[in-house]
């Protein structure tokens, strides 16, 4: 499991930190911001930017703007600061919820046929150590000195099907100003026929990619990216055909404060 989950991280690994993985891994090449290049996709045109790339990308799309259920609000409160905007940038986990404060969403797993990645699963799968991905979730070091950094991985214990919460951060690489959807449409670059789009996602606006299974050999891929502040916040999902993405993306939703 975590040899396929290390292959997933590779072919999505931003900002050509890796090197790549050859004629085998055809899926995913990282855009450098080193040398300032980057191969574009078309940008859709302005009538088309707003379409949906399928039913299954907006289950989690809400347009409610309160919590109206006082125990679900009760949950978020017990495990974040007192404000949201306070909490731990990487995020915090409460059992078998990650609550996003950065982007305003939480991820919700079972524990048995989901599962989250503890810290030391995260640091094989990523190449780091334990300490190292500790200090980040922990606030001891800061995304924002950091390159590419991860905030949590989720799997389907069964399939090895994941949903990976990665942040870039462009300043880093001389290019503070990359949007998320540039930064989309240079992974965009490598595939044949992909446009990146505009969709509302737990409850915003965010870009996607969505990337067939037959264009890579880990499954139906599918990124969604914003900014907020300096940080490009991009959720990867990497789909067996045993599991759908509606399924997955149905773990997500949004924060409402």
């Amino acid at each position: 499991m975590l040899k396929k989950i290390s292959s997933i991280l590779i072919a999505i690994l931003v900002l050509g930190s890796l090197a790549g993985c050859g004629e085998e891994e055809e899926a995913y090449s990282s855009p450098s911001f080193n040398d300032g290049s980057s191969e574009k996709a078309t940008v859709l045109d302005a009538e088309d930017d707003m379409a949906s790339i399928s039913d299954a990308l907006m289950i989690a799309s809400y347009t409610d703007a309160t919590v109206t259920d006082a125990s679900e609000l009760d949950a978020i409160v017990s495990v974040l600061p007192a404000s949201l905007t306070d909490a731990l940038p990487m995020g915090v986990y409460d059992k078998n919820v990650y609550y996003n404060g950065l982007a305003e969403f939480k991820i919700t797993v079972d524990g048995d046929d989901w599962r989250f990645f503890d810290a030391e699963e995260v640091a094989n799968a990523t190449g780091t150590t334990k300490d190292y991905i500790n200090n980040l979730w922990y606030g001891y070091k800061s995304p924002y000195d950091e390159e590419t950094t991860y905030a949590a991985i989720a799997t389907h214990v069964e399939s090895g099907s994941t949903i990976i919460v990665s942040y870039v951060n462009p300043e880093n690489y001389n290019m503070p100003d990359y949007s998320a959807r540039e930064y989309l449409e240079m992974a965009a670059g490598k595939y044949e026929d992909l446009k990146v789009r505009h969709v509302t996602f737990l409850g915003k606006k965010y870009e996607v990619l969505d990337i067939p299974a037959e264009q890579t050999n880990v499954g139906r891929r599918t990124q969604f990216a914003i900014k907020e502040g300096e940080i490009i916040i991009v959720i990867t999902f990497t789909m067996d055909e045993n599991v759908s993405l509606e399924e997955a993306v149905g773990l997500l939703t949004p924060l409402y404060y």
